[in-house]
């Protein structure tokens, strides 16, 4: 507790961790240091921790600049995502863990909206209101922005865990330890699954999932400024989906993205169910996929602005994300009953 001018006794605020992985991304890393430092929360109350995953690009330079905040620098060997953020949750002594991506950029009120929305309950898990920042317009991009759907009449709403990413993410930090720390499923490079993993452990626990509208964030989401990367980022992300369903079969359930994707079972399947899953299986073949994405290249060029646009990309991708579980299957095996 402190005092202010008038003499009055003010709560303390809590600590705070702000864990950012780096990987190669000095440029990027740089400005989201610079945002952090215009925080309205008081700088004496946060840290940034920042943990390189084997950064060969002078990342490690940035340890040695100034900013209002305390900055503590650790280097790992390239391990992902996952490991990183748990060497810095294990580096801290903070009451509470923000986990920050190198790709974000945070508004001026960021960190104490997300602090004041953990002022009710202990098991609760909250992020930011996350807007995708457009440097380079794109359909593509614009079809991704158009599609984001969030309510902003509340200050603090309730989400599954499903739609919570570690990318904007903050929990006390003794429920980090007690729900296990984040848990990678050893591929290289960014888990891309660690948080769903992570998420779906604390829902067993008893953990509930909010969004802060009031602590916006943007995300300079290279993915989707190029509607080819995004389709192979999905295709990977799918394919390395089968090993963490292989570890947790009941979690397919709970993510709706799959819902078609997955082989027929037929003593278990609706007959609507089995429909929709041949008809997946045909619109994801090589050819109609070709097909569609022909017809996509002449809407951009031509009608950028279609509604049909959104449409197409959307089989696309699904298209894309069967592919790439059904190669995991091939490659990993079967999920539960599958």
């Amino acid at each position: 507790m402190k005092e202010n001018e008038a003499g009055l006794v003010l709560p303390t605020l809590p600590t705070v961790s702000v864990i950012i992985p780096t990987y190669n991304r000095k440029d990027l890393l740089s400005e989201t240091l610079d945002s952090l430092a215009q925080q309205t929360y008081p700088s004496d109350r946060f840290e940034v921790i920042l943990v390189d995953d084997g950064s060969t690009d002078g990342t490690d330079a940035i340890a040695a600049e100034a900013f209002p905040f305390i900055l503590r620098y650790f280097w790992q060997s390239n391990q992902g995502d996952a490991a990183a953020r748990n060497l810095g949750a294990q580096r801290s002594q903070a009451e509470f863990l923000v986990f920050l991506d190198d790709d974000i950029l945070v508004e001026v009120g960021y960190l104490t909206h997300l602090i004041q929305a953990h002022d009710i309950g202990q098991n609760k898990i909250v992020i930011g209101t996350e807007n995708l920042w457009l440097s380079e317009s794109t359909p593509f991009a614009q079809s991704v922005y158009a599609s984001q759907t969030l309510d902003h009449a509340r200050t603090l709403v309730e989400l599954p865990f499903r739609d919570v990413f570690s990318n904007n993410m903050s929990l006390r930090r003794e429920a980090y330890f007690k729900i296990g720390m984040m848990q990678g499923l050893d591929f290289p490079g960014s888990s891309m699954w660690c948080d769903l993993d992570f998420n779906y452990r604390a829902y067993r626990q008893g953990f509930e999932f909010f969004r802060s509208t009031n602590a916006i964030c943007l995300h300079r989401d290279y993915t989707v400024r190029s509607f080819d990367v995004y389709k192979k980022r999905v295709r990977t992300a799918a394919y390395r989906a089968v090993v963490l369903f292989q570890r947790y079969p009941e979690l397919l359930a709970h993510v709706p993205m799959f819902y078609d994707k997955t082989p027929i079972i037929w003593r278990q399947d609706s007959l609507y169910l089995i429909g929709r899953k041949l008809a997946r299986h045909l619109a994801s073949t090589r050819p109609a996929l070709w097909s569609m994405e022909q017809i996509v290249k002449t809407l951009e060029k031509r009608y950028p602005t279609s509604k049909r646009l959104l449409s197409l990309y959307r089989y696309i991708i699904g298209g894309y994300i069967y592919q790439g579980y059904r190669e995991g299957l091939r490659k990993f095996g079967q999920v539960g009953s599958e």
